[in-house]
């Protein structure tokens, strides 16, 4: 099971899988708390697959108004990022 752990107003913290599956549901959790973090932690994500990398691009653009950093990027995901072209967009982000 993925979900977003919501640790204090300004940090929260992905567990699970960040995959087409998941990316979903965590999506619409995102968008339904009105003020969004200004760090998420990856820490707990346990696999992760393209569809995670497009929801951590997704959340970055959602708040723009107010940047959120991502901690603990898994290794796979940078590896994703490196050979979709997006790491430069990835690096703004740990």
């Amino acid at each position: 099971m993925s979900q977003i752990i919501v640790e204090d107003a300004n940090t929260w913290r992905v567990s699970g899988e960040l995959n087409f599956a998941t990316v979903g549901a965590l999506s619409t959790e995102f968008t339904q708390h009105v003020t969004p973090p200004k760090v998420v932690d990856l820490c707990d994500v346990t696999r992760t697959d393209s569809a995670g990398l497009a929801l951590l691009i997704e959340w970055l653009k959602q708040s723009k108004k107010a940047p959120i950093t991502f901690r603990n990027i898994p290794a796979q995901m940078l590896s994703l990022a490196t050979v979709s072209g997006v790491q430069d967009i990835l690096s703004q982000l740990s």
